[in-house]
């Protein structure tokens, strides 16, 4: 009894709490040292308008940042609040998931496992489309596995909407179905639901939730799914066993070197597994996953983060072993590594500082989301000089830190866009074609711009600004005054 109380959800969640306090707490910290990630400020650029989509994601990462700075404002830790704080609902997720399949003590470790993972000890400082589809993968499948026990249409249900929220969040949230289906075909003790009508209503009803955005899909040329397949690169050579490795190097670094280590060594006991159902269920949900990312980065590339979903799965799997088998000490080495890594990337800088170690280019792992705060201050003491120009830029990112760096924020940037690509959100949504006659500030990492001078009377170069980061890398931009734009010129 003593030990069940140990293992307690009220316990779970103290820590849990804890942890998430140290990280909302780390993010006040952090916006005086970093500044946004380029794609956290593409997606709070959507966020000012609700729709049910957008260029490349699906709407709830937006949805999400709406409502956190409609609550609390604009701020750096208030478009990236909702992360923290959804990752602890996942967690809890998890530790229900864990006792359903086996016990509280299983429930416990899984929950604290996850939580300190060192990718979700990332992930928890970034606003990423991942962190909404984690909860509603594991919301999906907790209520899976009740839904299998119980055929209760409440569970089905609860599933549909955590399929149509998963795929409002990450396309590839259409793997849970191929898991769900897999298992079910497999499983003699659970083979008869796939005559169950409620599990293809639910089917119907996640769809019917899932709608908007294909919709909006269909009258905006696709462009989201043309995006996802995109962004696999299958073309040219595809056989890259060198980026194959390179992955799964990476997933050591993601659900940490000792749990990705037995995780391996698991999944290649399958036979061993099966005999065990529980176990058997969370195979299904690692394995299709895990071969689709591992095949796309054997192919063309895969991003290391792009494996986050089966971790749900793997996380319970690992823990219920090592629980089951009495290989407690692997499990608390594993939590402590996370831990320790988690702890050394959050006081990094710190770290190296008082250590005398100066830092470069190579060796900051932060060295993306610094600079951009200092060229949007410069950017705006030059805009407030032109009044009758708008911003004008030729890169995604730059453009997406800009517009939020610069204040009032200058929503009526264009793109250049010269061959009329459609590769991000703001060729969907601007075409300087519009604006013959207009004056514009262009902001570019390129010195020679005689592409774009031509398309101008004017040209007049302001500034270059150099804002040094380390020894070895200074970021350079160019600011250019751009008057009468008379139209793109052909072969540009």
């Amino acid at each position: 009894m003593r030990e069940t109380k140990y293992y307690s959800f009220t316990n779970m969640f103290i820590l849990l709490f804890l942890v998430t306090a140290y990280r909302i707490y780390m993010l006040t910290q952090a916006s005086s040292v970093i500044d946004l990630y380029a794609d956290e400020a593409y997606y709070w650029g959507w966020s000012r308008h609700f729709d049910f989509g957008y260029y490349s994601k699906p709407p709830m990462v937006a949805w999400l940042i709406m409502l956190s700075t409609s609550i609390c404002g604009d701020g750096f830790v208030c478009i990236k609040i909702a992360s923290p704080i959804v990752y602890m609902l996942t967690t809890i997720n998890i530790y229900f998931l864990a006792k359903e399949l086996f016990d509280e003590k299983v429930a416990f470790y899984s929950a604290i496992a996850f939580v300190m993972l060192p990718a979700v000890w990332l992930s928890s400082l970034i606003i990423s489309t991942d962190v909404p589809f984690l909860f509603f993968w594991s919301l999906g499948m907790l209520f899976f596995i009740k839904a299998l026990k119980s055929d209760s249409w409440r569970d089905w249900l609860i599933i549909a909407i955590a399929g149509g929220g998963g795929l409002l969040s990450k396309y590839t949230m259409i793997i849970f179905v191929v898991s769900a289906f897999a298992y079910l075909i497999t499983s003699k003790t659970y083979r008869y639901h796939l005559k169950n009508p409620k599990l293809y209503v639910t089917m119907v009803l996640a769809a019917l939730i899932y709608l908007p955005n294909l919709y909006w899909n269909y009258t905006h040329e696709f462009v989201s799914f043309k995006h996802t397949e995109d962004n696999a690169h299958l073309e040219g050579e595809l056989f890259h066993p060198g980026r194959m490795f390179e992955f799964l190097g990476a997933q050591f670094g993601v659900f940490g070197p000792i749990l990705f280590g037995w995780l391996l060594i698991l999944l290649l006991r399958f036979k061993s597994l099966k005999k065990d159902n529980n176990l058997y269920l969370l195979w299904w949900f690692i394995v299709p996953f895990f071969m689709l990312i591992l095949t796309i980065s054997l192919l063309s590339r895969a991003h290391a983060n792009w494996s986050a979903p089966m971790y749900v799965a793997s996380t319970v799997l690992v823990v219920a072993w090592l629980v089951m088998h009495n290989k407690r000490g692997w499990l608390y080495t594993a939590i402590g590594v996370n831990i320790f890594l988690g702890v050394l990337f959050y006081h990094y800088h710190d770290i190296t500082k008082a250590l005398g170690i100066e830092l470069t280019r190579k060796t900051d792992p932060y060295k993306r989301v610094l600079g951009w705060k200092e060229l949007g201050k410069e950017v705006e003491s030059i805009i407030k000089n032109y009044p009758d120009a708008k911003l004008l830029s030729d890169d995604r990112k730059t453009m997406a830190e800009l517009i939020y760096y610069i204040h009032p924020h200058p929503f009526d940037a264009v793109k250049w866009n010269p061959k009329g690509t459609l590769l991000d959100h703001y060729e969907l949504t601007t075409d300087l074609k519009e604006h013959i006659g207009e004056n514009f500030i262009f902001v570019t990492n390129r010195e020679n711009i005689s592409d774009v001078a031509s398309s101008f009377k004017k040209v007049e170069k302001i500034k270059t600004i150099v804002i040094p980061l380390y020894k070895d890398y200074k970021m350079i931009y160019y600011v250019y005054y751009l008057k009468d734009f008379n139209g793109y010129k052909e072969g540009e």
